[in-house]
């Protein structure tokens, strides 16, 4: 009589279990919701890195080819009214400059280069340089970078140099015909975050 009633104390009523399994299931929940917490932190710290460096490698690629560009000459206009300027060309949303050949080209030369933001992507075209004809040579393009929400391109430098000097200053449009800016300035946002902005002084390199 004594054992068997012993025994059936030793059991779990079915109100003990329920709470044991509502207990349970609320300690999987709150280490499921802890572990994808952890993994959307995880998933974007490395989204962010991936962005960096990213944006690194770009800003690199575009500050040594405006160290490498020189100033070079074109001749504009017809016949004997032609007019000997420079080939640069900027505004707020593309810059276009001579550079010496591009390292994975292969082949030597000038190239003109045309950065600019499409579809929410810096692009970069280029195409053999011929002064004499901007527009010779196949033109081809690649992506930069992708997810731009905004970009400006700035230019600092001296407007007018004869007639008219003025003191060097940052505009958002480059229409010296006689000579490039001193520096380029290049501010950015990537998905929406300002990223630092890209300045690089120009050389004197000139191509005659």
């Amino acid at each position: 009589m004594h054992a068997g009633r012993s025994r059936r104390q030793t059991g779990f009523t079915l109100l003990e279990l329920v709470v044991a399994i509502t207990l349970m299931g609320l300690v999987l929940v709150l280490l499921y919701s802890g572990l994808r917490l952890g993994l959307n932190g995880w998933d974007s710290g490395e989204r962010r890195a991936e962005a960096t460096n990213r944006l690194r490698l770009v800003q690199d690629f575009l500050r040594r080819q405006l160290l490498q560009s020189l100033t070079v000459y074109q001749m504009e206009g017809p016949g004997p009214q032609q007019t000997r300027t420079v080939a640069f060309r900027g505004d707020a949303e593309t810059v276009e400059f001579v550079v010496p050949m591009l390292a994975h080209l292969g082949q030597g030369g000038l190239y003109r280069l045309r950065l600019e933001t499409r579809d929410g992507q810096l692009l970069l075209r280029w195409r053999p340089y011929l002064p004499t004809d901007p527009q010779a040579g196949e033109e081809r393009e690649t992506v930069l970078l992708k997810g731009v929400t905004a970009v400006e391109w700035g230019y600092f430098g001296a407007e007018v140099e004869q007639n008219n000097p003025q003191p060097p200053r940052w505009r958002s449009e480059w229409a010296n015909p006689e000579r490039r800016p001193l520096l380029v300035r290049l501010n950015l946002n990537l998905e929406g975050v300002p990223w630092p902005d890209l300045v690089v002084a120009l050389s004197e390199g000139v191509q005659l």
